[in-house]
């Protein structure tokens, strides 16, 4: 019996003054130990999908058609039903693990309790239950960590307590909510293997939302792909990924950075808000390939091959590769008038491609950039250093002693104190780096690496332990008061949350001019000033009386950037700006970013854990492990050649929809939360190829090609892993 079938499902959610279609005509089905993908854009009705299922659909909701478990509909049980059924029939992972898990209750508690109630287990046998479950998720040390509260756990620790309640209740039925949005690659990767683990082993269905393509294409048997609340495109995850026929489908992928270093082509236009089931294709204002009968009439699900579909008058074949998708403009493109036939090709040009022309969130309040290039991912232009030799025979890094750097770090280490005595928490050490004007320099590492930490640094919001910080030529301890507030006005600082960082109390226009208030600058320049960076950001001028809330995520880290570039820093540090964004939005603000990096006369730096995105447009990338540098040098030669065992740990870790890291892997043999205080190399309790010297020695720096390495057998690593 099919464990979940999804027949004919339509949401319609009614508000005051407004109602919405959320879902229109869903169908999907997922058997036992199946695991299924839906993707798409924020706002096409994942999350909607995954509420039909358990019952938990916002007031004002009218459903029709059937949701059925087991054979029977969620739709129509009552109460007491959806009690039992919620946690033993289905159970949600969802995204914000921390926001699901009561912070006044220890996550053992929590897990106990729900043991009792679906299991009838005893208090007692339910802990013992609840310490294997910690296991076999990965959480070492599991009685120990039972008794921690959410807020004493990192991103990936509370999300694998997640998945303890979600499976301690035995469920049929696995609903994961974008479960690895902002983890790192290693944690990514560990998360979506427990999930094909409780396919396999315990023959449960999984249903995993998510915007990663990347990532859930490793894990899927099925790819179900959803636009404004219906399905467009259904199928075996291989052919859906490697062939997709909608055009939605792949403008999805062309929208997804990849380790790679292919190019990103941003996707203009927005998902629609429909308030009706649509009557035409609503992906019609942003198809290239759309005709009249695309406006004229819904394309419903078409059989392209055994339980392959694709709600299209005009589906494409074909692998998604850069020769074919040369021979259009792109893939997408707003459609000012419906046409009559399908999009001709237009001729290669004999120097290559054709331009193409970016069109950005033509729904949200922007504009279209007149002939600009919406490819990402490129550094044509910009300039890539490497590490020099001087005549003293003395190596030095990119920048050193040209006169050209915005910033500069000196074997600076910082030191958070405990509020109960003892060391304290020793987040950096002996970091030095430099960054020049022109120069984007990429930071990567796993979660705990300090890489928020360097960041606060670079800006002057934590001061070193020990070492020196210098921006724009000033070392920033050694100025104070008014002088020190100017020079913190030459480093901005873009955060990963794009709504939270901004003041929910203050409009678009205030949060903007902000930098330029706290500077002095007088008001009729601050409207001047903030006027010409909202055209920058292609952001329409009526949003400025806006708050935050009334903002999409692309707006708001727009506004973000805006608020970073309107005071004319030499230095913007942008730290995991896109981590929180769908593929579509994170490749047209990836785009803004690309344009930001490249003036010449402000350096850049770009703080990730998205490797691929990192190699798009960084010149330099510095690996951070445990608070030290481990590998530094131009991007192309670290990702290509990489020499230290972490980096090539991270690379093999990399989701890929391509040919992904050609290298051999490498895997690390410890969680990073586990890993022991090392009196020699750090990475030595992790490393496969530690001997008795590393863990004895202390690793630096040194030289090997183009790039500095922090291990002493980088150059016997290659015929290590070969053997």
């Amino acid at each position: 019996m099919t464990l979940l079938s999804i027949e004919d499902l339509s949401v319609v959610i009614h508000r005051p003054g407004r109602r919405v279609a959320a879902l229109s005509g869903v169908n999907l089905t997922v058997e036992p130990g199946e695991v299924v993908g839906l993707v798409g854009e924020s706002g096409g009705g994942k999350s909607m999908v995954a509420r039909s299922i358990v019952g938990l659909l916002p007031g004002g909701s009218r459903t029709t058609g059937r949701v059925l478990f087991e054979g029977t509909d969620v739709l129509t049980m009552g109460a007491a039903e959806l009690e039992s059924f919620r946690g033993h029939g289905a159970a949600i992972c969802f995204q914000n693990p921390r926001g699901a898990l009561s912070p006044t209750r220890t996550v053992g508690r929590q897990l106990v309790d729900r043991l009792v109630t679906h299991q009838a287990l005893a208090p007692t046998p339910a802990r013992e239950v609840a310490a294997e479950l910690f296991e076999s998720v990965g959480i070492r040390s599991p009685r120990r960590r039972l008794d921690a509260y959410p807020h004493e756990l990192s991103g990936g620790m509370a999300q694998r307590v997640m998945i303890s309640l979600a499976t301690g209740c035995a469920p049929g039925l696995l609903i994961a909510d974008e479960p690895t949005t902002g983890l790192d690659v290693t944690l990514t990767r560990e998360i979506l293997n427990r999930f094909r683990l409780a396919a396999n082993a315990e023959r449960r269905g999984v249903l995993l939302i998510s915007h990663d393509l990347a990532s859930i294409a490793e894990v899927c048997d099925r790819v179900v792909v959803l636009y404004a609340g219906t399905v467009v495109e259904s199928g075996p995850g291989p052919q859906v990924l490697d062939e997709p026929a909608h055009p939605y489908t792949r403008a999805l992928l062309r929208s997804v950075p990849d380790i790679d270093g292919r190019a990103v082509i941003a996707t203009p236009g927005a998902m629609p808000l429909l308030s009706e089931e649509p009557s035409s294709c609503p992906f019609v204002p942003r198809c290239a390939h759309a005709t009249e009968l695309c406006v004229a009439e819904r394309p419903y699900a078409r059989t392209l091959s055994s339980d392959w579909s694709a709600a299209c008058f005009h589906p494409r074949s074909g692998p998604l590769t850069e020769s074919s998708e040369s021979l259009t403009e792109s893939l997408t493109g707003p459609l000012t008038e419906p046409r009559t036939g399908h999009l001709d090709p237009p001729s290669p040009s004999p120097t290559g491609p054709p331009a193409r022309t970016a069109a950005v969130s033509t729904g949200e309040g922007t504009r279209p950039a007149e002939g600009a290039s919406s490819g990402v991912g490129t550094r044509s232009g910009k300039r890539t250093r490497s590490v020099e030799k001087t005549d003293s025979g003395e190596w030095t890094r990119p920048g050193e002693g040209t006169g050209g750097e915005v910033l500069r770090v000196e074997d600076a280490h910082v030191v958070y104190g405990s509020r109960f005595g003892g060391g304290g928490h020793h987040a950096l050490r002996g970091v030095s780096l430099s960054v020049a004007a022109g120069e984007t320099l990429g930071v990567v590492g796993e979660s705990g690496c300090g890489k928020s930490t360097l960041a606060r640094l670079m800006l002057g919001l934590v001061a070193p332990s020990t070492g020196r910080v210098e921006v724009a030529g000033r070392v920033l301890s050694e100025v104070r008061g008014r002088e020190l507030r100017r020079l913190r006005t030459r480093a901005q600082l873009v955060f990963q949350d794009p709504v939270g960082s901004l003041s929910p109390r203050r409009t678009v226009q205030d949060a903007i001019g902000e930098p330029l208030r706290a500077a002095g600058v007088p008001a009729a320049e601050r409207v001047s000033r903030v006027a010409a960076v909202l055209e920058r950001m292609e952001l329409d001028p009526s949003i400025l009386g806006r708050r935050p809330h009334e903002l999409s995520g692309g707006q708001a880290q727009r506004v973000g950037i805006a608020r970073a570039l309107v005071g004319d820093p030499d230095l913007i540090v942008f730290d995991e700006p896109t981590s929180a964004l769908d593929v579509t939005v994170q490749a047209q603000i990836l785009k803004v970013i690309a344009e930001v990096s490249g003036d010449r006369s402000r350096g850049s730096v770009f703080i990730s854990h998205d490797l691929a995105t990192v190699r798009g447009f960084c010149d330099r990338v510095v690996v951070l492990y445990l608070g030290r540098i481990v590998e530094e040098g131009p991007v192309e030669e670290v990702f290509g050649n990489p020499l230290h065992p972490y980096t090539r740990a991270l690379l093999s870790s990399a989701p890929s929809l391509g040919a992904g890291y050609g290298g051999p892997r490498v895997e690390l043999t410890k969680d990073l939360e586990e890993a022991d205080a090392a009196a020699g190399c750090a990475l030595a309790p992790r490393c496969p190829f530690a001997t008795d010297e590393c863990r004895q020695q202390e690793q630096e720096l040194r030289p090997y090609g183009a790039s500095l390495v922090a291990c002493h057998r980088a150059a016997e690593i290659p015929a290590l892993i070969e053997r």
